[in-house]
């Protein structure tokens, strides 16, 4: 309530002020106002201050009222008629205003006002600039000290320097003020359309009125009488025209359907009275002619009156919804719609979409904003809401949801409103079953990947246990064939060393460590084949000072042991089974390179863990040119395939005469020690 008095008390106090400035200025011997207006100025006054005024009091804007009081002064500026013949004899030596007929002052005082008042409408109106409220009010200050000085102005100069500074005062304000509204008519920004086209309405108007407006005072102050005042009024009128024309095709002020829908239902509703007036005159005369109870007449003709009325009554009131409220019926169009869509919707971000951009667009607001729990339950910033509310399913509250106002400027009425509230619980529910079907999902999502985790390692077990039974089975099969014939072999040597001659019975010794060292050979691999599950990590360090012992029992050609291995390696290095056997395999297919091809007897084993295993095997041969590998050997490519397909990297550095360094890599996934 505060706020509409506030915006209405300025026109009041507008109003009121020019009242009374005219009783004075006819009371103070300028002569009565019905001997001064005419009745077209008094039209041009009724026209011009009822279009500033109907603005303001159907939407109250702070906006409105200043364009409301701008029209309240201009409209008295020109109810008193101007001629030629008005202008006062001017003699030095007193002020101007003891030559100035009272209503001549009341004009210049109607002026003075209205031109700093234009320059606050046009930084104001149709759209606001940054203009500071300092330089709007130090423009009422100087045109009142502009006003003044004329006034008490004595002498020819000096009302000669003031009058050039007020026409310039006055060119200077039809200029800004038609610059500003070119401005916004200029616009091309889709958004600013509406404004683009409502100002070329106006400037195109402003422009036809202000031109004479400025031309006249010019040529009465050259003693010319070309424009009369009453076609000066004749160009004013496009003022009044240009508004209406403004808000009847753009919706200037927004108050193009307010208008509208009045005079239609205003119009309508005469003309159902005077349809039912008719039918009930009509029928009375009817049934009093054919009636033996007169008195009946009149009850019976109202209420078949009544019964034909109605249908006709809805069909116009059918038709005026579709012509005059054509925004209400896309709205509820619009809210059927995202209702079917809601219920049809089960993901968030269909629902966001939704809210966000179709249904706004749908009802022609200019925006939409849904805002879900965590985020903070606050409109967006810079904007101002024409309707909110929280999105509550059950009692929890699960967002809110904010609608910004229509393009057309009809605010959401309370039926609307209703619809609104109504469609926000149920775009409730929709989020929080779109929260448990996704919720659902991601269940199940996870639930497939346990099953299939636990499929794999079920079939993993089972391959698993099918190659410890494939092992088992080797393993029998190794023992009860090639062991026993290995051990046969080992005890035959040893039964021909004791009766054979002397010369036979060093290759015979040799034959019998051999075996015997074979045999050893044979009896680890069986261990490792019956003991290959169960054991997800193994010491790789005992499995190489293994393999390294057993090259160093065996004896070479000339003599002594077939390689003397010097070896560098921590205690203990626990690795995943499959890692530490293939690089077990690599470390003995080198170490039997070096015996095979090398023709040197020692070699050096560096073996050492961090993130990955690095082994090092270096040999004092003859060396050999990696690039150069004679057809038929794949010992390096079977090493370098193992190598790679774990991720590895093997690397060989060698050169003729100068032995070789075997090094190679693997990456250590995370075991338990």
């Amino acid at each position: 309530m505060k706020k509409i008095a506030a915006l209405f008390l300025p026109i009041a106090i507008v109003l009121s002020m020019n009242v009374l400035l005219l009783g004075w200025a006819s009371s103070t011997g300028g002569g009565s106002i019905q001997q001064v207006v005419t009745r077209f100025s008094i039209l041009v006054f009724a026209l011009i201050l009822i279009t500033g005024l109907i603005p303001a009091f159907i939407r109250p804007q702070p906006n409105h009222t200043l364009v409301a009081s701008f029209s309240i002064f201009f409209a008295f500026f020109l109810l008193i008629p101007f001629e030629l013949s008005d202008l006062p004899v001017l003699h030095p030596g007193k002020p101007l205003f003891y030559f100035l007929d009272t209503y001549l002052i009341l004009r210049l005082t109607h002026a003075s006002i209205l031109l700093p008042m234009a320059l606050h409408v046009s930084v104001r109106f149709p759209r606001a600039t940054d203009t500071p409220a300092k330089q709007i009010l130090s423009a009422y200050i100087f045109s009142a000290i502009l006003f003044l000085a004329f006034l008490f102005s004595e002498v020819a100069w000096q009302r000669l320097a003031t009058l050039g500074l007020s026409f310039l005062w006055f060119t200077f304000v039809i200029v800004f003020f038609l610059k500003n509204l070119l401005v916004v008519a200029r616009d091309t920004n889709p958004e600013n359309l509406l404004d683009a086209q409502r100002a070329r309405v106006v400037v195109f108007s402003m422009l036809l009125a202000e031109i004479p407006l400025w031309l006249r005072p010019l040529t009465l102050a050259l003693g010319l009488d070309i424009f009369s005042y009453n076609l000066l009024l004749v160009f004013q009128l496009f003022i009044p025209i240009g508004i209406s024309y403004a808000i009847l095709r753009h919706d200037l002020f927004g108050i193009d359907r307010v208008l509208r829908r009045t005079l239609a239902y205003g119009a309508v509703s005469l003309l159902l009275l005077t349809l039912y007036l008719a039918l009930t005159s009509s029928i009375s005369s009817l049934f009093a002619d054919s009636l033996t109870s007169r008195p009946l007449a009149p009850v019976i003709s109202i209420f078949v009156a009544a019964l034909l009325l109605e249908p006709t009554r809805k069909l116009i009131q059918t038709w005026l919804d579709k012509f005059l409220y054509p925004d209400r019926l896309k709205f509820e169009s619009a809210v059927k719609s995202m209702q079917y869509l809601l219920s049809r919707a089960n993901r968030r971000e269909e629902i966001i979409h939704l809210l966000n951009d179709v249904f706004p667009n749908q009802i022609g607001a200019e925006w939409g904003a849904l805002k879900l729990f965590p985020e903070p339950d606050v409109p967006p910033p810079h904007v101002a809401p024409a309707w909110n509310t929280r999105l509550i399913a059950g009692s929890v509250s699960v967002g809110g949801y904010w609608l910004g106002s229509r393009r057309a400027g009809p605010v959401y009425d309370a039926d609307e409103v209703n619809r609104l509230n109504a469609l926000a619980g149920q775009a409730a529910l929709a989020l929080a079953y779109a929260n448990a079907y996704e919720s659902l999902y991601e269940l199940n999502r996870d639930l497939e990947s346990r099953v299939k985790e636990q499929t794999e390692r079920a079939l993993a077990d089972e391959k698993s246990i099918a190659a410890y039974e494939e092992r088992q089975r080797i393993a029998r099969d190794l023992h009860d064939s090639v062991t026993q014939q290995m051990f046969g072999m080992h005890l035959m040597a040893r039964g021909l060393k004791t009766s054979a001659p002397d010369s036979f019975k060093g290759k015979l010794a040799e034959l019998e460590e051999l075996a015997g060292s074979t045999l050893k050979e044979m009896r680890l691999m069986l261990d490792q084949l019956r003991n290959a599950v169960g054991e997800a990590n193994v010491d790789f360090a005992e499995s190489v000072r293994g393999e390294c012992e057993a090259f160093s029992r065996r004896s070479g050609p000339e003599g002594g042991a077939l390689l003397s291995i010097e070896l560098e390696m921590p205690r203990e290095i626990i690795l995943p089974k499959q890692i530490a056997d293939e690089a077990l395999w690599v470390l003995r297919e080198a170490l039997q390179n070096v015996t095979k091809h090398s023709g040197g007897r020692t070699a050096r084993v560096e073996v050492k863990r961090d993130a990955r295993l690095h082994v090092k095997v270096r040999d004092d041969g003859n060396g050999f040119d990696p690039h150069a590998i004679p057809v038929g050997h794949y010992g390096l490519r079977g090493m370098r395939e193992r190598i790679f397909a774990l991720g590895g990297e093997l690397i060989v550095e060698s050169e003729i005469g100068s032995g070789t360094i075997l090094s190679f890599m693997l990456p250590i996934p995370m075991v338990v020690e």
